[in-house]
């Protein structure tokens, strides 16, 4: 037969791809491109009290340079998942949702929030005009440990989360999970951190905005897991725009991960200047940067208890977590914290399982999805 179940199916894309036919976001470009280059803050936590973006303006090739108050008019980042899920903070109040900006007006929250945007001829000239900016920082307390943020007296993140608890989710028996535990002829429990990881492609992300005063829609090129739910994200949350006006295209972007699934900042900044600046914006991420920008994965601590009678039989399972979602929350923020908890148990049978995630603001780049 042609076609049956578990029968491998043939590679079609191989060919061109080992043969140099790809073609990524940074093969892409348009007539009069100019280039971009994001600020970023050297802080953990810190506050601007003044930054003064005029001896970027006299640079050569500078065509512009942004800050927060500029680009206050842009709508926040999305977060998916606190609209999916009805996510409660301890008292029950609903999640707490830190606000994301495109560019920080006032308040830096980690290493890499983008403090500015510098639009120029060429990537250097915008890189140099970059580091012209002066800008006077008020370092303030920090805290990165997700665990440690959750403690009595640990600095706040936002002042409109005094605890740095922005949720916690229950799932499973408590009740039933205590009794095996009361009657369990064996308990076994461990401790462990699975500590932050940082996902990379071979192609660092890039994106190209276009604009088209005549027919008064955008374009963005840039890789991506799912160009619908891109579009819809910045057009609806950040540009406040129809959904028909701005199409996305995702050519080759070398792998996702789970990364890519997110709509980040620097899509619709490029986007934004490109309407203001006439011409089309183009910004390709470099590999340092990465470390600095993109989500991330993991960051929990995390305890296990199992009960089990005199054979070893198992009786229940109890596990609970402290998770970050970083300084703000990615588009499917708090879900990769309480993800996993369908397959806890495993392939053993397991009557009474219970697990609880607290959820976490620290001072770093935002954790999403990522495979595994």
């Amino acid at each position: 037969m042609k076609f049956g179940m578990g029968q491998a199916i043939p590679r079609w894309e191989d060919p061109r791809l080992i043969t140099g036919g790809g073609r990524y976001t940074d093969d892409h470009a348009a007539p009069n491109m100019a280039r971009a280059y994001f600020l970023r803050s050297p802080h953990a936590h810190a506050r601007i009290r003044k930054i003064d973006v005029k001896p970027a303006l006299e640079m050569p090739g500078v065509l512009a340079a942004y800050t927060g108050k500029d680009a206050a008019a842009l709508g926040n980042l999305p977060c998916r998942v606190v609209e999916m899920f009805p996510l409660k903070r301890m008292d029950g109040s609903p999640v707490f949702h830190p606000p994301r900006k495109c560019i920080v007006e006032h308040t830096a929250k980690h290493v890499g929030d983008i403090v500015a945007m510098v639009v120029a001829e060429t990537v250097n000239q915008a890189k140099d005009a970059a580091e012209a900016i002066e800008i006077d920082y008020e370092e303030l307390p920090s805290v990165t440990d997700p665990a440690a943020a959750a403690k009595t007296g640990a600095p706040k993140v936002w002042a409109e989360c005094p605890d740095n608890v922005a949720y916690v989710q229950r799932l499973g028996d408590a009740a039933a999970v205590d009794a095996a535990f009361a009657k369990a002829a064996h308990t076994v429990s461990y401790e462990w951190r699975n500590t932050r990881v940082s996902q990379h492609w071979m192609e660092p992300r890039a994106a190209l905005g276009v604009y088209d005063p005549h027919d008064d829609r955008y374009t963005l090129i840039s890789g991506t897991q799912g160009a619908h739910d891109t579009r819809n994200f910045i057009a609806q949350n950040i540009l406040r725009i129809a959904d028909n006006r701005l199409r996305v295209i995702s050519p080759d972007m070398g792998g996702g991960f789970g990364g890519r699934s997110n709509s980040y900042p620097e899509m619709a900044l490029v986007l934004w200047a490109a309407k203001k600046l006439g011409r089309p914006v183009k910004w390709n991420q470099e590999r340092g940067e990465a470390f600095l920008a993109d989500d991330q994965g993991r960051d929990t601590w995390n305890k296990v208890e199992l009960a089990l009678d005199a054979e070893g039989i198992f009786l229940g399972l109890r596990v609970r977590t402290v998770a970050t979602v970083g300084a703000y929350m990615s588009v499917f923020g708090p879900w990769p914290s309480f993800a996993n908890a369908g397959g806890l148990a495993g392939v053993y049978r397991t009557p009474a399982i219970f697990t609880e995630v607290l959820g976490t603001v620290t001072n770093t780049p935002t954790i999403g999805p990522y495979r595994g």
